[in-house]
C-alpha cells in the first residue's frame, strides 16, 4: 500500500465539543480546548461535592437505582 493511499484512507479526527448554557448570559455556547476541560472539572466538583448529588448523578445515568443499589447492567 502506497503512503498516498494510506493518507488518504485516514478520517480526520474532529475535537471534542460540549455546547452548555451560560446562566449569565441564557445562551449556549460551544467549548473546546482548555474551556471544556475547565467545565469538566467544575462539574466533576458539582457532582461529587456531596453523596447525594452524586448518587442522583448515578441515578440519572442509570447505574444506580433510586434507593441506592447498583444495577445489574448486563443480563447472562
Amino acid at each position: 500500500m502506497s503512503t498516498a493511499t494510506a493518507t488518504t484512507q485516514k478520517k480526520s479526527a474532529k475535537p471534542v465539543v460540549r455546547s452548555r448554557t451560560v446562566k449569565s448570559v441564557k445562551a449556549s455556547q460551544m467549548l473546546t480546548g482548555q474551556a471544556l476541560l475547565k467545565d469538566m472539572k467544575l462539574y466533576h466538583k458539582q457532582v461529587v461535592a456531596t453523596p447525594k448529588s452524586a448518587r442522583d448523578f448515578l441515578t440519572r445515568l442509570g447505574v444506580m437505582t433510586s434507593d441506592g443499589k447498583a444495577k445489574k447492567l448486563i443480563r447472562a
